[in-house]
């Protein structure tokens, strides 16, 4: 019988990190999809406000003011909501709460890496299944494992698309495990399925304040469930885990939602904008529901990529990821930025690599 010190062993030696992002501070970072459309008000509206004389103390415990605020902004019960640094830290919660080694954990794929990652890292056993055409949910290829935890993302990443709805509410219905649901992009578009992971009495809805908030090097990420989910992921997480200005910040990003809703409209706009002209350019351009777009390049993604590095400018490469050989995703960003890449791209998509 394997020991859990050799399964874990196994694991870490199967385990690499993925690595997002890039030293050099000057590249134009089109790779990681943060919100590049301008700095939220709310920082430095909470700098000019804020008490630093307190920093020597330590800050609410479970960021009582902010879950009170994402409460109030989702009609959800401040008990059921759960802070982190970033979604990530939630994550990795997630599956040191109810993980244990061996467990099976199910996601469809392409996806987001971190959840495989933090899956692995706590020695659960990996299952993929791969999307169907149109990258479509294969939704009774998930039931039909009756994993211990399943992962989506709603709308998804890297495909940029809406997952079935119908198929990830059979999920949250049928699935005898819990059902992690990161909506991380879901302010880009008109999907909010917090309802029906509420209704459910395995299902998480994890989300952040890294994408159309526009503080992704604050760290603020959020999650909600039943009381009784949340209390257990209480459970294994840190004390004090979120920073008394990052708290601030977020809360007075939620008060100022105009900000975030007329950048998202920018983003649309320039999204459609540069959709069409990659599709010029040759490229393969994908629907997307999210603040970046995928699109399959008629050269090599990697060569395309590094060629780009060279030229200041960082997208990210799919190519190794299954279904995505030869695919690239873009974080759409303002006109300048777009038309850089553009005049970037086209002599390395005319054959001119160096």
């Amino acid at each position: 019988m394997t020991s859990i010190g050799e399964l874990r062993r196994r694991t870490l030696e199967t385990l690499s990190r993925p690595s997002y992002s890039l030293v050099n501070e000057e590249l134009l970072i089109l790779n990681n999809n943060a919100n590049l459309f301008g700095i939220n008000p709310a920082v430095q509206q909470v700098a000019e406000s804020f008490d630093f004389s307190r920093m020597w103390a330590y800050p609410s415990e479970n960021s009582d003011l902010l879950r009170e605020r994402i409460a109030t902004e989702l009609s959800v019960s401040p008990d059921e909501v759960i802070v982190g640094n970033g979604s990530d830290e939630l994550l990795d919660i997630v599956s040191k709460a109810f993980i244990n080694p061996g467990d099976l954990f199910c996601q469809a794929s392409p996806t987001f890496r971190m959840y495989k990652f933090y899956a692995m890292v706590n020695m659960a056993t990996v299952e993929e299944k791969m999307l169907l055409d149109g990258f479509s949910l294969p939704t009774d290829d998930i039931l039909n494992e009756r994993a211990k935890i399943v992962a989506l993302c709603q709308p998804n990443n890297p495909t940029g698309n809406l997952l079935d709805r119908g198929g990830i509410e059979r999920i949250l219905a049928e699935s005898k495990g819990l059902v992690l649901l990161d909506e991380a992009y879901c302010d880009f578009c008109d999907s909010d399925m917090l309802g029906e992971v509420m209704a459910s009495e395995h299902g998480i809805d994890v989300r952040t304040f890294s994408k159309a908030y526009g503080i992704a090097g604050l760290r603020a990420g959020f999650a909600m469930a039943r009381k009784d989910m949340v209390d257990e992921l209480r459970r294994v997480r840190t004390p004090f885990g979120l920073n008394s200005f990052t708290e601030a910040v977020a809360v007075a990003a939620l008060d100022n939602r105009d900000w975030v809703d007329a950048k998202v409209r920018e983003m649309k706009s320039e999204r459609q904008y540069l959709a069409g002209k990659m599709s010029e350019l040759g490229f393969k351009v994908y629907p997307s529901e999210c603040n970046f777009i995928l699109c399959k390049s008629s050269v090599k993604s990697a060569d395309l990529v590094s060629a780009l590095v060279d030229k200041g400018i960082a997208i990210r490469d799919f190519g190794a990821y299954p279904l995505l050989e030869d695919h690239v995703r873009v974080t759409i960003g303002p006109r300048e930025y777009m038309d850089m890449l553009l005049e970037a791209v086209a002599p390395l998509v005319s054959g001119d690599l160096s």
